[in-house]
């Protein structure tokens, strides 16, 4: 097995509609220089810029050894504690992605930890494949079979997130361990990206620039931008080379700018020093040469009769509803505060909630009976109940006394 190298290129930009941006990033300038980590803030203004820092302050810290899910626990308890102490940050939070990369020199790994709807993906022989899986409403129902990837795509709540750091004590973090081949490429980036671009325009990009991460992250800046830019967009894209000369000596390295503004001094393991970077890129060449981590041994397996399958399915499945429905709790709480429209048997159904079921949970309840028929509602608002749109209460007030006049 040959020895590797990552070469890696960073950058985010505020979008067209956004003036702040809340994204932040880490391009293997932390404790690990294998690591890698893409933050969306959520909050508004300042707030979900402070929450996106603070994970990527402390995962900054994070050894090549140390617990991705205990970073980001403690990640998740700062977050929550800056919220509770001052006011103007009460609410805020943050998704997170983060990947590292370790293993040995025979078998090296690739290990990713996510937590909200930013996302991962493998680029490997022309194939674009998603690592992480979102945790969101819309995600919860493709994968019920409620909705279909390409509905999920043009969904008007595709943004609703049911996991992220600091919305909750507790975080429960999803990782992944892959292994890793030359001519690899990782992506990491915000839903600033993918709410834009299509998996397949991404892969057709990437293949564009096979060598050239910088090419690649910005034409992908450059197709969300082009797409609306309606977010933040943040994108990390990480190569896997074979290292084709031993690095110089300790002290010889490539001298790199950090985001500060001085200087730090990095291995000479990725593109050559001196290439301009702009104010809103977050580069830096990366150790190829895996780190090792030792693995527990895998237990035998046991044979299990029948009534043994059955009930380990049993407790499987429910554990799998229990899950789902606990991941919908922090949508449910934000949707009680939404109302919505519906025509039922020619009438107009006002309702509090979600207008979704999955597993056959309701996500709402009605609300009023307006007494209004579907003949009776004036053209604008026809699409807006058809689609079921989302108002507050006092929105939703100010359409009941519009729409049948």
């Amino acid at each position: 097995m040959p020895l590797l190298e990552l070469q890696p290129f960073g950058a985010t930009d505020p979008g067209k509609v956004r003036q702040n941006n809340e994204d932040a990033l880490l391009v293997g300038d932390g404790g690990d220089e294998t690591l890698f980590v893409v933050a969306d803030g959520v909050g508004g203004f300042e707030a979900g810029e402070v929450a996106s820092s603070i994970a990527i302050d402390v995962l900054r810290g994070l050894g090549p050894d140390d617990s991705f899910e205990e970073a980001i626990g403690e990640a998740n308890r700062r977050i929550l504690a800056a919220g509770r102490g001052d006011d103007r940050l009460s609410g805020m939070s943050t998704t997170v992605v983060a990947a590292r990369f370790g293993g040995t020199r025979r078998e090296p790994i690739v290990e990713v930890a996510h937590v909200g709807d930013s996302r991962a993906y493998l680029f490997r022989g022309g194939e674009l494949k998603p690592v992480t899986e979102d945790h969101s409403l819309v995600a919860e129902l493709v994968r019920s079979g409620d909705l279909t990837p390409d509905q999920a795509f043009e969904h008007p709540q595709k943004n609703l997130i049911t996991r992220a750091l600091g919305t909750e004590d507790g975080v429960a973090v999803d990782t992944a361990v892959l292994p890793v081949e030359v001519g690899d490429r990782f992506v990491l980036c915000s839903d600033g990206l993918t709410d834009m671009v299509r998996e397949e325009g991404m892969k057709e990009i990437l293949a564009r620039h096979p060598e050239d991460p910088e090419g690649a992250v910005r034409e992908l800046l450059f197709a969300a931008l082009e797409a609306g830019g309606n977010d933040n967009i943040t994108v990390v894209v990480v190569d896997v080379r074979e290292r084709k000369e031993e690095p110089r000596a300790s002290g010889a390295g490539a001298r790199t700018e950090d985001r500060a503004g001085g200087t730090s001094e990095m291995p000479s393991l990725g593109p050559p020093p001196g290439t301009p970077r702009e104010r809103t890129e977050a580069r830096s060449p990366s150790a190829g040469a895996a780190r090792r981590r030792t693995r527990p041994p895998k237990r035998p397996k046991r044979r299990r009769g029948g009534v043994a399958k059955f009930l380990g399915g049993l407790v499987r499945g429910l554990a799998v509803v229990l899950v789902v429905l606990v991941a919908l709790v922090p949508a449910y709480l934000w949707g009680s505060s939404r109302y919505y429209f519906a025509f039922e048997d020619g009438e107009v159904v006002a309702y509090r909630g979600l207008p979704y079921a999955p597993l056959g949970v309701e996500l709402n309840q009605e609300w009023r009976r307006p007494g209004l028929r579907e003949s009776e509602i004036k053209e604008p608002y026809e699409q807006p109940i058809e689609t079921h749109k989302l108002y507050t209460k006092g929105d939703a007030e100010k359409v009941l006394g519009d729409m049948g006049k």
